[in-house]
């Protein structure tokens, strides 16, 4: 692609995303200065159509920009101050995050309101699973003959309560044993560690026929182990789903039901999501069809990742229509993730 060609997409994109309207070539010649005529901006503009990256919705209307186009847009053409947040946007993330909950589960969805309220679109997280999470206190209270309350506090803030059955022969001095031996042992070590050392101690106090130790320590692994099942998966948090509606994309009914029914389901959002918090790059962008969901092929979503202790072990992202002003979103997503990381004990990380 050309120069010219280059500045009558870029100009294209820019004016349809801030009026929604197909965009004719003296629109882009009044309006950006590029030194040539409507009739050379026609002819530029149909060359782009034969390319792909642009595309007439009617015969007596302007073009619209194709996936192709923002694909190349979001790729090749997007300038470092069109993702500059103004004073003001900047001024209410720094704000928000001052005054945000430390508690981490708030953290993620009030993360996630704000994400929404300042794009307007639909906000996602992908929250970390539960092993990623350090044991910090844990604290074992009889409740009566036969049941014990369990209390794990983890380094996210987040309290892990459950209630389990006590076998009879667990006296107050021998559960007082248990506690002191599980702080000893499991204080400071993450929940997969916890289930890995849990598994080695028991096997050790049974060597040593520790009983009553052993029973209490099996009480524990089940209930980690429970909590491990409920966790087996990472957890999507979305807000904002209402959003979309405001979207003159989204006014056919049939479009609003299979979008809905694929979010209703997450699986493919969640998958996603997953999907860019793996890879080495920060930042990912999914078009149209790279969604690779019917219910989607008029989105993009715009996500990256954040970290938690150093480690990265979720996505933050934002779903909107494919008419969206990336650069901004880049923006504020990218914005949001550091503050998340920060609040989470992390650190943002920019990879090669």
């Amino acid at each position: 692609m050309d120069e010219r060609k280059k500045q009558i997409l870029h100009a294209l994109i820019r004016d349809y995303v801030d009026v929604g309207e197909p965009v004719g070539s003296r629109t882009i010649a009044k309006k950006y200065g590029l030194g040539v005529s409507p009739a050379t901006i026609r002819n530029e503009m149909s060359d782009l159509e034969e390319m792909g990256f642009i595309m007439q919705p009617h015969a007596s209307a302007g073009r619209v920009p194709s996936d192709k186009g923002y694909r190349y847009y979001v790729d090749n053409l997007m300038e470092p101050e069109e993702k500059l947040l103004s004073d003001e946007e900047q001024q209410q993330v720094f704000d928000f995050f001052q005054n945000c909950a430390a508690e981490l589960e708030q953290l993620f969805q009030q993360s996630c309101k704000l994400l929404s309220s300042m794009t307007n679109y639909t906000a996602m997280l992908v929250k970390p699973k539960l092993e990623a999470s350090v044991l910090e206190r844990l604290k074992l209270v009889r409740l009566n003959d036969n049941q014990l309350l369990a209390i794990m506090i983890t380094d996210d803030g987040k309290i892990h309560n459950k209630i389990v059955r006590l076998p009879n022969s667990i006296s107050d001095a021998n559960l007082a044993e248990a506690e002191n031996l599980l702080q000893e042992r499991l204080i400071g070590l993450s929940f997969a560690q916890v289930l890995d050392s849990l598994t080695a101690e028991i096997a050790h106090q049974l060597l040593q026929s520790q009983n009553r130790l052993q029973q209490a320590l099996s009480l524990m692994k089940q209930l980690l182990l429970d909590y491990s099942d409920e966790n087996a998966d990472n957890k999507l948090l979305i807000q904002g789903t209402l959003n979309l509606l405001k979207q003159p994309e989204f006014k056919d009914v049939d479009t609003v039901r299979e979008l809905f029914t694929v979010l209703e389901t997450d699986d493919v959002v969640k998958e996603l999501l997953l999907m860019a918090s793996q890879q080495r790059q920060g930042t990912v962008v999914y078009i149209g069809d790279e969604l690779s969901s019917k219910g989607m092929s008029a989105c993009s979503m715009v996500t990256t990742p954040f970290y938690v202790n150093g480690e990265k072990v979720g996505s933050i992202g934002v779903l909107g229509p494919t008419r969206m002003p990336y650069p901004k979103v880049i923006a504020l997503v990218e914005k949001v993730s550091g503050f998340v990381s920060e609040k989470s004990g992390g650190h943002s990380v920019t990879e090669e």
